[in-house]
Parts: C-alpha cells; sequence; structure tokens
C-alpha cells in the first residue's frame, strides 16, 4: 500500500471528511445567498431608474429595452452620473 493513515483512527476521518463537506456546503450557501441578494438590489435599482426616468419625461413613456443601452456613449464609455448625496449637518459640494 502506497498510502498510510499515519496513526489516524476511522472515526478522525470520518470527522475530518465531514468538517470539510460542512464547510464547503456552508461557503456554497452563503455565496448562493449573496447572489440573489445581489440580483434584488440589480432589480431594485433598475426600477428606481426606471422611475426616475419616466418622472422626469413627464408624459412620454419609457420603454424598459432603453433605459439600459441609454446609460452608454457611443463610444462605450459610461454616461450615468450618480446623484450627489446630502450630509446630515455637513457642507453640500
Amino acid at each position: 500500500m502506497t498510502y498510510r493513515s499515519r496513526g489516524r483512527s476511522m472515526v478522525e476521518v470520518v470527522l475530518a471528511v465531514c468538517f470539510v463537506v460542512f464547510l464547503v456546503g456552508f461557503i456554497t450557501v452563503l455565496c448562493i445567498g449573496n447572489y440573489f441578494r445581489a440580483k434584488r438590489a440589480q432589480e431594485r435599482q433598475r426600477q428606481r431608474r426606471l422611475s426616475k426616468l419616466a418622472g422626469a419625461s413627464g408624459n412620454n413613456s419609457v420603454a424598459p429595452g432603453s433605459v439600459a443601452t441609454g446609460m452608454y456613449t457611443n463610444d462605450g464609455g459610461m454616461s450615468y452620473e450618480a446623484p450627489p448625496h446630502v450630509m446630515a449637518g455637513g457642507v453640500q459640494a
């Protein structure tokens, strides 16, 4: 045999395998949860952007497909600028 157990009992090996499986599963659940949280946040941001554009344009309706393409300029750069934040009790920029 090329593999030696180095004095570990079968119980220790099973516990080590269970620990590794638990660790991998826990990290996988965290990653999946983070993916769905980010997906919901992206959808909320899209809805905010659509309502902001619809409110700014008055009675003109905005097609949902045109919002994503309307953010980019012809040269591939971004044309969207984040709104300024107001600091409570501070000086506005």
